[in-house]
């Protein structure tokens, strides 16, 4: 073991062994995003590249190259046979499990726990198992895997059991995956579609592109030497000082525009009041403690219950008018635009910023997501309705809340009703 932990911390690779569950990830983006779900089934490379470069750093920093030596897709022949040959031209080993119940199911989750387990005991001695699914039946894998010392990594669209996710290493963010690792353009090319209130963002130009990468670089600067988050007034100070930046910015405005053009790679920019930036894999995410005591001091009954609904679900802990202000933005954007997740919520979240709501875009995507769930495509619309969006979001958070047995009563789904659906007539 000791010779194990020492090639990992000696060599900058490392050996990775990813477990494809299809069926589980291809019907839960379809779901969200018909796009992204054939994106993933018809182009592996790109999402394995994406885990191999970009996501790796999310980790361990650069300098480490992460080789995914063993590659297992599980598949249902009957329903996906025709997205086989991708898997396959992507160096995949495609075990095919074919329905074994009247009911459809497979064998998919057994024989992943055996490769898994058989794996362990492999020649190539593997740190890290990246495990694509959100089926709860592998927390016991996990558990185990993290008994013999390795790191294991998950992607689950949608919801996920509390235990499932405690049991991993980590979590892959499902809007990171979709946003990043499934759509065909850059990160730094993500623009909304522009609305008659939209700002038209200039991008640099080539001779400004210096200016661009030199930010970047004393953005990242200052957030690997600093342990807790950085502020934007301390960043923009900085960047001022050593760019000798004007007030507008290099033509892009408000220095928050500037800094979400830049290349920031896995860092993340927090709406959180004052504002900063993060490095997710080092950081803890910032909070508004302010607007928890807010939230407490106005709604010291429904605080209670929000929280504890936060805890057990992760649904954000927001007031009932942030909600509001979230589902309203949600609707006028989609009937102005259209539904595109990946510009529905930079656009919503944008709206937030502008308009003084403490939410941020992970907040918005989780809203996105349990509107979808609850039975509201967003995409198939004519006219989002304001209540109907509610009405679906909060079929959601009470599917969620049964999932992890918090099954409501009368009041709670009462106090349910006053935190999510703050509607004129309340229903």
């Amino acid at each position: 073991m000791e010779r194990r932990q020492s090639r990992v911390t000696s060599f900058d690779e490392v050996y990775t062994a990813l477990f494809v569950d299809f069926d589980n990830i291809f019907t839960r983006l379809e779901e969200l995003s018909p796009a992204a779900a054939r994106s993933f089934a018809t182009n592996p490379q790109r999402w394995l590249r994406w885990l191999e470069t970009h996501a790796v750093r999310m980790l361990y920093g650069d300098g480490v190259r992460r080789r995914i030596l063993k590659r297992c897709c599980y598949l249902n022949p009957h329903c996906y046979h025709q997205y086989r040959p991708f898997f396959i031209r992507a160096a995949f080993n495609v075990i095919d499990c074919p329905p074994l119940t009247n009911q459809g199911k497979t064998s998919a989750d057994i024989h992943l726990v055996m490769d898994a387990m058989d794996t362990l005991n492999h020649k190539t001695q593997f740190d890290e198992f990246i495990i694509l699914s959100g089926d709860a039946d592998f927390t016991p894998l996990l558990i185990r895997l993290q008994e013999h010392a390795r790191r294991t990594l998950v992607l689950s669209v949608g919801y996920a059991s509390p235990a499932y996710t405690a049991a991993s290493s980590w979590r892959i963010r499902e809007d990171w995956f979709v946003q990043q690792a499934l759509e065909d353009r850059p990160m730094d090319e993500y623009q909304p579609p522009l609305s008659t209130s939209a700002r038209i963002v200039r991008p640099a130009s080539r001779s400004e592109s210096g200016h661009m990468e030199r930010g970047a670089q004393i953005v990242k600067r200052m957030v690997s030497e600093s342990s807790t988050p950085v502020p934007l007034a301390q960043l923009s100070h900085t960047l001022q000082k050593e760019l000798d930046a004007a007030q507008d910015w290099f033509g892009f405005g408000r220095f928050r525009d500037y800094l979400e053009a830049l290349e920031l790679d896995r860092l993340e920019v927090s709406s959180v009041v004052p504002g900063y930036v993060y490095d997710p894999a080092r950081h803890e995410e910032p909070e508004e403690t302010s607007a928890r005591t807010e939230f407490k001091e106005r709604y010291p009954e429904l605080y209670d219950f929000a929280l504890r609904v936060h805890r057990l679900t992760d649904v954000p802990l927001l007031m009932p008018e942030h909600y509001r202000d979230v589902l309203g933005f949600i609707v006028e954007e989609v009937n102005e635009n259209g539904f595109f997740l990946t510009n529905t919520s930079r656009s919503v979240r944008d709206k937030c910023v502008e308009r003084g709501v403490p939410v941020g875009r992970a907040h918005v995507n989780f809203v996105l997501v349990g509107i979808t769930r609850g039975g509201y495509a967003l995409a198939e619309q004519k006219g989002v309705s304001l209540k109907e969006v509610a009405k679906a979001f909060m079929r959601n958070v009470k599917d969620l809340c049964n999932r992890t047995q918090f099954d409501l009563d009368v009041e709670e789904t009462r106090l349910l009703m006053q935190w999510i659906m703050p509607l004129e007539n309340g229903d």
